[in-house]
């Protein structure tokens, strides 16, 4: 499913635990870098495992490999990549 881009964006700390489908890609990779070091609870899945996600996982960032409904249950807020099709689970 996705959701239209909001008018205004809330400010970080006010997202929740941050759940990023497609973490792998470069962009959300940076993004989800950039969070976790502000402090936001953040978590992503892939379709395969990687040096990104490597990298991330030294940052703390919960990483899954594979898309699953599960994996967003405690997310509050969810980022969606670009290339993820549109039947992900996620």
């Amino acid at each position: 499913m996705r959701v239209d881009v909001p008018a205004s964006i809330e400010p970080a700390d006010e997202l929740g635990r941050v759940h990023f489908v497609g973490i792998g890609g470069a962009a959300l990779s940076g993004v989800a870098r950039v969070m976790s070091m502000r402090g936001v609870a953040v978590s992503g899945s892939d379709q395969v495992d990687s040096a990104m996600l490597q990298s991330l996982r030294t940052l703390g960032i919960q990483c899954w490999v594979g898309h699953d409904a599960r994996h967003v249950e405690a997310a509050d807020t969810v980022v969606v990549s670009t290339a993820v099709r549109d039947d992900n689970p996620e």
